[in-house]
């Protein structure tokens, strides 16, 4: 069983925990994905550079660039965007109307290279680029995430391609994701999550990619399931075993 050719079935947050690590392998052996990306500012980050060179079916990897939780990889210096802790603090960085000044622009462009740098400076094949909450796709951000791709020559992650209901929001992310097209920086032709593909039934062409998102864990009981939206990845697996 594998996904079929033109879907790449990204399992996001590959080091959040061993439990996350433990389902994405399972789920790589198993043929229900063939894509994954890859948090390098969390505690379990070398044990999982262990487990993919363990494990050569781990292919297709990106940085999931962590805006949001954990602490900053590289030496950031604007504290009005980490808590008292010195964590991320996702209510500062998850804004939609942030304006950043020339100095805050280079901190964080410093920082989502420190994270790449992370994985690269352990010889981990990185192909891709996106980030932990979408934030790469926010106003402030995206310009930031698109530089970083082209530097490193990475492709990008799109924002999601279908419309929600809200035609401003859709507009929007149609305009960054032709911005991440312009030069083939783009990881895929969609960026859907499995409800709206399964829901779509969308004839796409035989050169058209579509990225599907799922986030593999286990439950308490040792089930397999997704962190985010528990029936999404069973809802995957049935569709891939008609």
């Amino acid at each position: 069983m594998n996904p079929p050719y033109n879907i790449k079935a990204t399992a996001d947050d590959l080091a959040l925990r061993p439990s996350v690590n433990e389902a994405i392998l399972h789920c790589y052996k198993n043929g229900y994905i063939n894509s994954t990306s890859l948090l390098t500012n969390t505690i379990y980050f070398g044990d999982t550079i262990n487990l993919i060179r363990e494990n050569n079916c781990i292919i297709n990897i990106g940085v999931h660039v962590n805006l949001a939780e954990g602490k900053p990889v590289s030496s950031f210096n604007q504290q009005n965007y980490l808590d008292e802790n010195g964590n991320w603090d996702i209510q500062k960085t998850n804004k939609k109307f942030i304006i950043l000044n020339k100095s805050t622009k280079i901190a964080f462009f410093k920082e989502i290279c420190a994270q790449i740098d992370k994985a690269l400076s352990v010889n981990i094949s990185v192909v891709h680029l996106d980030s932990h909450y979408h934030l790469h796709t926010l106003p402030c951000f995206y310009n930031l995430f698109l530089q970083a791709a082209k530097q490193y020559k990475l492709k990008l992650r799109l924002a999601q391609t279908y419309n929600e209901g809200n035609y401003i929001k859709f507009l929007y992310r149609k305009y960054i994701n032709n911005k991440f097209k312009l030069n083939n920086n783009h990881y895929s032709d969609y960026f859907e999550t499995v409800n709206r593909f399964l829901k779509n039934n969308k004839i796409y062409s035989n050169n058209e990619v579509v990225e599907i998102m799922l986030h593999p864990d286990l439950d308490p009981l040792g089930k397999l399931t997704d962190h985010f939206d528990p029936g999404t990845l069973s809802e995957w697996i049935i569709f891939l075993e008609k």
